[in-house]
């Protein structure tokens, strides 16, 4: 008989590389709009939500890898809140707005964002309909 239990080291690593490289992105994202043509420095409370959703996101995912239960809710939360923020933007038409950006660079940001916001999606189905192959 086939386990059908999901390996969450495996499927929780294809999270982890997308979620991060979402949060990369982020670096020249404010490079191109904000400090090489205004000179600003990123502010402290920017710096403080970006690092503090980050900080989210691991808590959840380490803590999902242990099979804790604060892990699992913890990543489930995170998850939901990125689903929610990206159907907002579509729903607004905030995306069609973005996708007349005449930049590379921030077209290529938020295309990396929109696959982070669907990739979201996927595991908070995969986590609650899994929801015993990531918690003891």
């Amino acid at each position: 008989m086939a386990n059908t239990k999901l390996k969450p080291l495996v499927t929780l690593r294809i999270l982890l590389l997308i979620t991060v490289i979402n949060y990369i992105a982020q670096i020249p994202y404010y490079l191109h709009n904000y400090y090489f043509r205004y000179h600003l420095a990123p502010t402290a409370s920017s710096i403080v939500l970006l690092g503090g959703t980050l900080a989210w996101f691991l808590v959840g995912y380490v803590g999902t890898m242990r099979h804790t239960k604060y892990g699992y809710g913890t990543l489930l939360s995170f998850l939901v809140v990125e689903v929610l923020f990206y159907a907002h933007t579509l729903l607004s038409g905030t995306f069609l707005r973005q996708l007349h950006n005449p930049s590379m660079v921030i077209n290529a940001v938020f295309v990396i964002g929109y696959i982070s916001g669907i990739t979201a999606g996927v595991y908070v189905w995969l986590l609650v309909r899994h929801k015993a192959s990531f918690v003891n």
